[in-house]
C-alpha cells in the first residue's frame, strides 16, 4: 500500500507531500488528511504570503488534533501519523513548513541546499510529525528568496534510500525535464523499496 500522497498548484503557488507512518494505523489516511487540508486553503481568498503560513500551519495543527483525539478515543487500535510538508511560493518567496523527515533540497547556481532538517533520532525514528501527539512537536518553517532558476525538490524519504544527496544534485542540475521519473527510476534501481513521492519546482523568473 502506497501511504504517500502528494498535491500540486502552481497557480497558487502550493505543493504538499507526506508520507504515512507505516507500521502503524492507517497511515495512508492520516498522510491524505494532512495534504487535503493544505490543499483546502487554495479555496480561501487571497492573502499576504506569511498569513498563507499561518493558514498552513494551523490547518496541520487541527488535522493533528483529529488524528490524535482518535488515538486518546481507542487507544488498542494504535497511532495514526504522517510527516508533512508543504512549499508555498508568493511573490519573491518561498517558505517551507515541515514535521518529519520528508525533505525540501533547493538546487541553486549548481549547488543542492537541504532547506528542510529531518526531525527524526539516529535510528530514523519520527521525534515529531502530525498525529503522534497532543501537539506537533517541531513544526520548522524556512523562508528563502527566490531566484530565477532556482529548482525545488520535495521527496519523501524513500527517495534517499536508493541514491545519496550528491546524485540528487547532480541529476537535477542535469535539467528538470522528466526528473521527477528519472530520480524515481534511479532511486528503485538504487534498491529503494520505501513508497517515493517527488515533485520538482522551479522559478523561471520571481514568483
Amino acid at each position: 500500500m502506497n501511504q504517500d500522497t502528494h498535491f500540486a498548484d502552481v497557480n497558487n503557488g502550493l505543493f504538499s507531500i507526506a508520507d504515512g507512518m507505516g507500521g502503524h494505523r492507517d497511515g495512508d489516511l492520516a498522510s491524505q488528511a494532512a495534504v487535503q487540508a493544505v490543499a483546502g486553503l487554495t479555496a480561501m481568498p487571497a492573502m499576504s504570503h506569511e498569513k498563507q503560513l499561518i493558514a498552513v500551519e494551523a490547518a496541520l495543527s487541527k488535522v493533528n488534533q483529529t488524528l490524535f483525539s482518535s488515538y486518546l478515543a481507542a487507544p488498542e487500535l494504535d497511532i495514526s501519523g504522517t510527516t508533512s510538508l508543504s512549499l508555498v511560493i508568493s511573490g519573491s518567496y518561498a517558505s517551507c513548513i515541515w514535521t518529519g523527515d520528508s525533505r525540501l533540497y533547493l538546487l541553486r547556481d549548481q549547488h543542492l541546499f537541504l532547506i528542510s532538517e529531518d526531525h527524526a533520532d539516529e535510528l530514523g525514528r519520527l521525534t515529531s510529525g502530525v498525529g503522534i501527539s497532543e501537539t506537533i512537536s517541531i513544526l520548522g518553517r524556512r523562508t528563502v528568496e527566490l531566484m530565477p532558476g532556482d529548482v525545488f525538490v520535495l521527496c519523501t524519504d524513500g527517495l534517499l534510500k536508493g541514491m545519496d544527496e550528491t546524485l540528487l544534485a547532480n541529476m537535477t542540475a542535469e535539467g528538470t525535464h522528466g526528473l521527477t521519473d528519472r530520480l524515481i527510476a534511479r532511486s528503485v534501481a538504487g534498491g529503494s523499496n520505501d513508497d517515493i513521492t517527488v515533485i520538482v519546482v522551479w522559478a523561471d523568473d520571481y514568483g
